[in-house]
C-alpha cells in the first residue's frame, strides 16, 4: 500500500492561507493524493492564481492541513521544481518560478482537465456538459464579444495581473481586461480575440513592435508619484548605488532600462532577485536607495534591509489622462458593438 492510500481519511481540506486557495484532496480517486496535489498546484501556477514569486506553504503545514504524510508534500514539490513550476532553497522555502514553463506539455493539461471535471461533477454537471460549454468558451473568445476585450502588457505576471485589474474595477460593464507579460503579446494575439492592447508608456514602443499593427496600441500615462520617483533616481550625485529588486530577472532590467531613459547617468545599479540572499545583503550593506517592485514588498522584503529611509516603492497608480486615453480608444469599439448588435434581428 503506498504512502498517500496510508494517509487517507474521509474528508478533503485545505491548507492554510490564501496562496493555495482550495488546495483538496479526495481520497476515495483512483488518482494517488500526490498526484492530485500537483495538478491543483499546477493548475493554480497555470491560472496565474498563484503567481510569481509567490511562496507555497511550508511542507509541514501543507501536510498538517491536508492530513498528508509530509514525505508526499516534498515529493510534490520535487515534481514542481522538476517541471519547472518552482524553485526551493534551503532556509528560504519554495516560491513559484519567475517565469514557469511556457509550454507545459499534455501532464499539466491534464491536471487541468481533472481538476475542472471534479469542480464541474460536484455543482451536478456531466462530462458532456463540461465538453460543450468548454468548446462554446473557446469558441467565443475567437470572436468579439459584447464587452471591448483589452489585453494590458507589462513585464511581469503580478503587474500585468494586478493593472488588468484596476482597469476592470475603473471600467465596469465597458471593457474585460486580461494581463499577460509583453512577450507573450504575439502569442495571445494569435490565439484569442482582444479589441486593443494597452501598456504604460515606458513599454509602448516594445508593445507596437511585438503586435505589429494586429490591434490598435493604447500608451497609458502614470502619476506623478512614479516621475517623480525616477526624477529622484536620476538626481542622484554621480557614484551613487541604488538596489533593484524584483520577482524576475526581466523585472529589474526593465527598472534599470526606465531610469536609463529619464536620464540617470553615473549611477551603479545593483540588481537582485527575491531569493538572491547574497545581492540582497550586498544591496543592504552598500546601497544609498533601494527600489522595490509590488511583489518584492508583497513578500516582505521591505524587512529585510536595514535604514528603512532609503526604500522606495517601484509601482504606480494611472494618470487621470492615461485612463481617459484609455476610454477614447474603448469607447468606439463598444458603440460599434452596439450598433452590429442591434442590427441583427430578433432570433437570427
Amino acid at each position: 500500500m503506498s504512502m498517500e492510500r496510508n494517509d487517507q481519511s474521509t474528508t478533503s481540506s485545505q491548507p492554510p492561507g490564501d496562496m493555495a486557495g482550495d488546495l483538496d484532496v479526495e481520497r476515495d480517486s483512483d488518482v494517488p493524493i500526490s498526484t492530485q496535489i500537483f495538478w491543483q498546484l499546477a493548475y493554480q501556477i497555470d491560472s496565474g492564481r498563484l503567481l510569481p514569486g509567490a511562496r507555497l506553504a511550508p511542507v509541514r503545514e501543507l501536510g498538517a492541513a491536508l492530513r498528508v504524510n509530509p514525505n508526499t508534500i516534498r515529493a510534490v514539490y520535487r515534481r514542481l521544481a522538476d517541471a519547472g513550476y518552482v524553485t526551493s532553497r534551503h532556509g528560504a522555502g519554495t516560491h513559484v518560478a519567475d517565469r514557469p514553463p511556457e509550454r507545459r506539455g499534455a501532464e499539466a493539461l491534464a491536471g487541468i482537465i481533472a481538476e475542472m471535471l471534479r469542480r464541474a461533477a460536484q455543482a451536478g454537471f456531466t462530462p458532456d456538459e463540461v465538453a460543450a460549454a468548454a468548446f462554446a468558451a473557446a469558441t467565443e473568445r475567437k470572436r468579439p464579444g459584447e464587452l471591448v476585450h483589452v489585453l494590458f502588457a507589462e513585464c511581469t505576471n503580478a503587474d500585468a495581473g494586478y493593472d488588468a485589474a484596476r482597469l476592470n474595477d475603473a471600467f465596469p460593464g465597458l471593457i474585460e481586461v486580461e494581463g499577460t507579460l509583453l512577450d507573450d503579446l504575439p502569442d495571445r494575439l494569435e490565439r484569442f480575440h482582444y479589441d486593443l492592447v494597452a501598456t504604460t508608456t515606458f513599454h509602448a514602443d516594445e508593445a507596437q513592435a511585438l503586435v505589429h499593427g494586429r490591434v490598435p496600441v493604447v500608451a497609458m500615462l502614470v502619476g506623478p508619484g512614479y516621475v517623480e520617483l525616477v526624477h529622484e533616481i536620476a538626481g542622484l550625485k554621480a557614484g551613487s548605488r541604488v538596489g533593484l529588486v524584483c520577482a524576475s530577472e526581466r523585472g529589474t532590467e526593465n527598472m534599470a532600462e526606465t531610469l536609463a531613459l529619464s536620464g540617470t547617468t553615473g549611477v551603479e545599479l545593483l540588481t537582485a532577485s527575491l531569493e538572491a540572499d547574497e545581492d540582497l545583503a550586498l544591496i543592504d550593506r552598500t546601497a544609498d536607495v533601494i527600489l522595490l517592485s509590488r511583489e518584492a514588498i508583497a513578500n516582505g522584503l521591505a524587512d529585510r534591509f536595514s535604514r528603512a529611509e532609503r526604500i522606495r516603492r517601484w509601482s504606480y497608480d494611472f494618470d487621470p489622462s492615461g485612463l481617459e486615453l484609455l476610454r477614447r480608444a474603448v469607447e468606439p469599439i463598444a458603440a460599434a458593438r452596439r450598433t452590429e448588435t442591434e442590427a441583427v434581428p430578433a432570433g437570427a
